[in-house]
């Protein structure tokens, strides 16, 4: 997109004004998103390009946006930049060339190339699933979106220039049931970085749409959910994204730096011993996958927690060498608009050995948590977590007697890790559907086995255990 004489001058503009390393991240990207909302359907296309310029000086990143390709906006907006960091210079300069990493994956539609009409056609037939399968369906939302980004990177660091492609597919659903008065919620989605072809099966937009409206009207039937400390039994899958927000974030090594409750945790143990976490850009078509992440260092599986002690944080370039440690492949940013920053990719509790059911069989009563929604919050300096169960079933005498509803889990981070007395050998990676969200968006996946926590601040309207 950019020619290697443009980028070797931008970057030589930079270490000339005494920049410890220097960046250019260029993107073309085209992005479309639709969505039916109780039948009204609407749909939008942009397009985004430009470059954004970094240099890194004394651990302060200096960050400029060019909003095209133009080789003399590039040099001026990078002379600008230099003019920012008010240091002169060292007369080392770049010798650029070909960075080459294997294809990561190579979608087998390319969304641009697919009619809108079909895609909209996806939205109306899913519409018309969800509300013919049942009378109690009450109101419908659902989205769909992908995108296709065109990135070309370089850095002072390799004196590679890399170039690569992600292209993402979404789709997600919200219903609503209602019966007597009473409304509650079913959702469920997907989000791949592949084309359409990953939509099929058990992903298909039909299954999705099916497991939302059972879900909602699973819920119509449930009881207050009873309140009290106890044993928290969550299903495999999905309810990863617990972790990622409970747990996770708080091993990102800049908000270590900013005091998270992992700070100077390293090496010590702050889990049960069954329990091992993975953070991986190398699972095939998800979220968080890539070949290199957009500091153009090699995505990686890291092992952030193993048999309960932590041996690893989440780094980016910055982090890494701030830390002495080495990049994580973890430096991810929204689009060209924002500097890269630790972020998950992937982020997983490995399988254990005990047998699913016999995690249930063993609970005398408690929560089994089908569904935690969306994560709930979480504050990364204590580690004090809240989320709401959006579907839940009570454990008595080892079995699962009722749905439950309006369920919310408080705990501490690491206590909730310690507690975990049981891991299944069922682990499910699930590609969530949407963001995560840290002052700038970014795709990610997640997954868990069956586990149990022994004890649990549950809140409900039920009476109390």
């Amino acid at each position: 997109m950019i020619s290697y004489e443009t980028i070797a001058r931008c970057l030589d503009i930079l270490l000339s004004a005494g920049a410890d390393y220097a960046d250019l991240f260029a993107e073309k990207g085209r992005f479309f998103s639709s969505e039916s909302d109780d039948r009204k359907i609407s749909s939008s296309i942009h397009h985004q390009i430009g470059v954004g310029i970094r240099a890194v000086k004394d651990n302060v990143d200096y960050y400029m946006v060019c909003e095209n390709f133009a080789p003399d906006n590039l040099i001026q907006t990078t002379s600008l930049l230099a003019s920012g960091i008010k240091i002169s210079a060292s007369g080392h300069s770049v010798n650029l060339s070909p960075g080459f990493r294997p294809l990561f994956y190579k979608p087998e539609t390319n969304h641009s190339q697919v009619e809108t009409e079909k895609k909209l056609e996806i939205l109306k037939k899913s519409e018309d699933i969800a509300w013919h399968s049942s009378k109690k369906i009450k109101q419908a939302t659902i989205r769909y979106a992908d995108f296709e980004r065109n990135i070309q990177f370089a850095s002072t660091a390799d004196e590679e220039v890399l170039e690569h492609k992600l292209a993402l597919v979404e789709f997600m659903v919200f219903v609503y049931a209602g019966d007597n008065g009473e409304r509650q919620l079913g959702w469920n989605g997907r989000s791949f970085y592949r084309g359409l072809e990953a939509l099929v099966g058990e992903d298909s937009p039909e299954s999705i749409v099916r497991k939302a409206c059972t879900q909602a009207e699973v819920m119509l039937e449930a009881r207050d959910c009873p309140a009290g400390e106890m044993p928290v039994v969550f299903a495999p899958g999905s309810n990863g994204v617990l972790f990622h927000e409970s747990c996770g974030h708080g091993m990102e090594a800049d908000l270590v730096q900013k005091g998270s409750s992992f700070a100077g945790m390293l090496n010590h143990k702050v889990a049960s011993d069954k329990v091992t976490i993975r953070d991986s850009g190398l699972i095939f078509g998800y979220p968080g996958s890539y070949a290199f992440d957009d500091e153009g260092v090699d995505s990686q599986e890291t092992t952030l927690i193993e048999n309960g002690r932590l041996v690893n944080y989440i780094h980016s370039r910055n982090t890494a060498r701030q830390m002495k440690m080495s990049p994580t492949g973890s430096g991810r940013r929204q689009s060209l608009a924002f500097p890269p920053m630790p972020r998950m990719r992937n982020t997983y509790i490995v399988a254990g050995n005990d047998d699913p059911e016999e995690i249930i069989r063993s609970t005398k009563k408690g929560l089994y948590a089908v569904d935690v929604g969306f994560g709930g919050e979480v504050d990364v300096v204590t580690g004090r977590f809240i989320t709401s169960i959006v579907l839940g079933y009570m454990i008595e005498d080892g079995k699962l007697t009722y749905p439950v509803k309006g369920a919310t889990i408080t705990g501490l981070g690491i206590k909730a890790l310690q507690d975990i007395d049981m891991v299944g050998n069922d682990l499910v990676m699930d590609p969530s559907p949407g963001r995560c969200g840290k002052g700038q968006d970014v795709p990610v996946g997640v997954g868990m086995p069956t586990i149990r926590v022994k004890k649990l601040l549950v809140g409900g309207k039920g009476m109390a255990i």
